[in-house]
Order: structure tokens, then C-alpha cells, then sequence
């Protein structure tokens, strides 16, 4: 099957994409349902309650992994790194304080996020008429999403923060393969499919306004950070690829094997 561009098909309506998670959902996010199978032995018991409750020692390799990314990126774009040291894992046991489980706003939130991972981060939810389930740009997504659950809440407690670039920050804190299964899953009984796009990321470059003062020198000395901005970009992806081929496939994608049999379109993105 070809991959097409989103631009090629037509696109559900938001009331169309509305009904299309209340008809997956009709419980809700944080229904009964949806926690008797992503934690079929309670929440307090399941693996994903990590997520919410991270070790201080995993909340460590998450601060040692910023660092080290903030340094990686000081160096590619030539400055100066900060110059202070590893954070260790005495200072982070120092402010780490567990919070009270909250057994079915943890659920709906971690749904949410990983929903974001599904219908967003340029992958395509394809419904069984071909259409698009397009919920919006990494923004809009976020957004969609937030007021789902908001109305389900019955007040205003959510906004697209909330669910933005979906499970980046946790997804190393539990695996989250079985919360992917349960949506493919109902996606799957509901006729819909799903195709698969690798992430990357763009430089967004806004121009120079037209009545900017910026001198010849300073103009160049902007689009040659843009241009650095981009390479590195593109050498990130590079890398990103070349790593890809060398592990397992994304929690995503084997969630989607178990679902439906086989790879998703645009799986493995090197062919």
C-alpha cells in the first residue's frame, strides 16, 4: 500500500472526529473499561502506575539524559556549555516527594498523551471510508484532546499542554505497549487503520520582517544560524535512522503488529 500525503485525502469533520473517539470511548477515557484492560490487576498493582510515580533513581537518569542533551546541543550550535556539574542522585532524592495515587485521572491523562501518540506526531488515523481522522497539528491535537477530557471532567481542567508532544517525557518510565494495544484494538474492531511516519523535526523559520533594521551583516549572520539550525536538524534525523535500524521498533508500532498482524505503512522507514 502507498503512503499518501495527508494533503491527498479528504479529512472528517471535527464533529466527525468527535464522534469517532466517543464511538472508541463510549465510557470515556477514564471509564471502567478502559482501566480493566490497560491494568487488568488494578492500577495500584500495574507497571503504569510508573509513570506517574517514578523511582528517584529513574527520575535521575532522566535529569542526567537533559544534561547531557542541553550539553550536546551547546556544542553543535558553538557555545559554551553550562558549566555546571551532573546532577547527582543525592540532589534529586533531596526534592522528590511521591504524590497520592489518583487511580482514574492517572489513566485518562496517560491515555491522553498516548492517543497524542497515535492520531499525532504526523502519523495518520484512516478511517474506513479513507478519510482522515485529523485531529490537528502537534498543537491542535493537544488541544483536542485536552477538551475531551475537560468535558469529561465537567470543568475547564485541561489545556493542550497537558497532552503536547504526548508520552516524550514518561515514555521511558514504563512500557507503555499494552495502553497502544488497547487503542489499536478498539480502532481495529471500529474498521479504522493507522499509517506510520518517523518523527523529526524542522526548523521553523519566520523570515525577517519587511520593515526590519537588521543591517546586511547582522542578516547574514541570522540565516547562518538558521542554516546551522537545520543541519543539525538533518544530522540528528540521520542518526536517529541509522539507531532505528540497530533496535527494537517503537512501543507504537509493536503494539500495532499484535493488533493487526502485520507492520503499519511507512514501517521500517528506511525501506
Amino acid at each position: 500500500m502507498a503512503h499518501y500525503d495527508a494533503s491527498d485525502r479528504e479529512q472528517l469533520s471535527e464533529r466527525e472526529c468527535q464522534a469517532v473517539f466517543a464511538q472508541l470511548f463510549p465510557l470515556g477515557l477514564g471509564g471502567d473499561d478502559v482501566l480493566a484492560q490497560i491494568a487488568p490487576a488494578g492500577w495500584e498493582r500495574s507497571p503504569l502506575l510508573a509513570v506517574f510515580h517514578p523511582s528517584v533513581e529513574q527520575l535521575h537518569r532522566e535529569a542526567l539524559r537533559i544534561h547531557e542533551n542541553l550539553r550536546a546541543l551547546a556544542g553543535a550550535r558553538g557555545r559554551r556549555p553550562d558549566e555546571r556539574g551532573e546532577p547527582t542522585l543525592e540532589e534529586v532524592r533531596a526534592t522528590w516527594q511521591d504524590p497520592p495515587i489518583e487511580r482514574v485521572r492517572e489513566a485518562r491523562e496517560l491515555l491522553g498523551r498516548c492517543l497524542w501518540d497515535v492520531f499525532s506526531d504526523n502519523h495518520d488515523v484512516i478511517a474506513p471510508d479513507g478519510r482522515l481522522v485529523d485531529i490537528g497539528s502537534f498543537r491542535g491535537a493537544g488541544d483536542f484532546i485536552a477538551d475531551l477530557l475537560s468535558r469529561e471532567c465537567g470543568e475547564l481542567h485541561y489545556d493542550y499542554m497537558d497532552f503536547y508532544l504526548g508520552t516524550i517525557w514518561v515514555s521511558q518510565r514504563a512500557d507503555l505497549t499494552p495502553v497502544y494495544a488497547m487503542i489499536f484494538g478498539r480502532l481495529a474492531r471500529h474498521g479504522f487503520d493507522w499509517e506510520y511516519t518517523f518523527p523529526r523535526l524542522y526548523a521553523v523559520d519566520f523570515g525577517d520582517p519587511e520593515d526590519s533594521s537588521a543591517d546586511v551583516a547582522e542578516r547574514l549572520e541570522r540565516e547562518r544560524e538558521r542554516s546551522e539550525m537545520r543541519e543539525v536538524l538533518e544530522e540528528g534525523h540521520r542518526d536517529a535512522l541509522a539507531r532505528a535500524k540497530d533496535e527494537p521498533p517503537p512501543p507504537t508500532v509493536q503494539a500495532y503488529r499484535q493488533v493487526y498482524g502485520r507492520d503499519p505503512v511507512g514501517w521500517p522507514p528506511w525501506d
